[in-house]
């Protein structure tokens, strides 16, 4: 029984696969299993999973149902004793399994490890630096099956929705601040149109997440954040369904969501609205880059080698 388990599952991603795969399978932890999970794919991802010869990888093909589905697909005959996951445009470092593992070893309170990452663009530049804590991680596999499994209804943020379950439901989530891990942001990581979904899905399961008590939220935020989200795409029949579930669910503000909704339906509203997101994500990307300066600063002055 490997003592590592790593679901990947891939609709359409054979651009990267290979980077992602061979991260996996040159890990200096070898005691792994890969299970990838082919959801259907069109392009040429199963041709380029033919050219691998390695008893570790497994490659189970389903019909196209979703990255949830997928990621449960591949955990039903996952046996490790640790479990991962990732996605095909993603690198892990060589010992990024190695130090999580030994990590879990040395600590039994902990439920899961996570570290932070390098941010690269679609051509493997490193452009930022992440203190992420859902994208390269490690758990115990018994916490997962605890938790339960990936909801098909959180597609987009599947991760973000296991993960607070998992705080809750599964124990501590401990840090390691270094980078085991190269996360790729490209055009064709979320199109427009799934990141236009994104503000009703997020509003939905973070109110669900909120009355039983996993998560803790000021509802009046989270229903005006969601709308300004939304607003950005021009998707007013999302902000039109986020009034009605705040009807539904019988909270006591409908009446400013309804004005908030006239405000960003106008061009000065939606105008004024764009500019502060578009304001708060390029304070977001300065500290990306400031973070991977100091990074690369620290790693220079302690190694005396050229960073990276």
């Amino acid at each position: 029984m490997p003592r590592i388990s790593i679901v990947l599952p891939t609709y359409n991603g054979a651009r990267y696969i290979r980077e992602c795969i061979d991260s996996c399978l040159s890990q200096t932890f070898r005691d792994i299993e890969l299970i990838v999970v082919v959801d259907g794919s069109t392009d040429n991802t199963e041709e380029i999973l033919k050219a691998y010869d390695d008893r570790r990888m497994k490659v189970i093909k389903t019909m196209n149902q979703g990255q949830a589905p997928a990621m449960n697909t591949g955990f039903a005959v996952a046996s490790g004793e640790y479990w991962s996951w990732t996605s095909d445009d993603n690198i892990y470092v060589p010992d990024a399994f190695e130090v999580m593992a030994r990590y879990l070893d040395a600590h039994p309170e902990a439920a899961a490890v996570a570290t932070d990452c390098l941010i690269i663009d679609e051509n493997g530049k490193i452009v930022g630096y992440e203190e992420y804590p859902w994208q390269c991680f490690l758990y115990r596999a018994e916490m997962g099956r605890k938790v339960g499994p990936h909801r098909p209804e959180a597609r987009i943020i599947e991760d973000i929705d296991f993960f607070l379950r998992f705080r809750h439901l599964g124990g501590p989530v401990m840090r390691i601040s270094a980078p085991y891990y190269h996360y790729r942001v490209h055009s064709n990581a979320v199109t427009p149109t799934r990141a236009a979904e994104r503000p009703l899905i997020s509003l939905k399961l973070t109110y669900d997440l909120a009355s039983r008590g996993i998560v803790e939220v000021d509802l009046r935020e989270l229903f005006l954040n969601r709308m300004s989200q939304a607003s950005l795409y021009k998707n007013y029949q999302a902000i039109d369904q986020m009034i009605a579930f705040a009807r539904e669910v019988g909270v006591p503000f409908v009446e400013l969501l309804e004005r908030r909704r006239r405000f960003l339906e106008s061009p000065i509203g939606w105008g004024i609205n764009r500019l502060h997101i578009a304001g708060l994500s390029q304070v977001g990307k300065l500290g990306r880059k400031m973070r991977l300066w100091r990074y690369r600063a620290k790693k220079l002055l302690s190694t005396n080698e050229t960073p990276i």
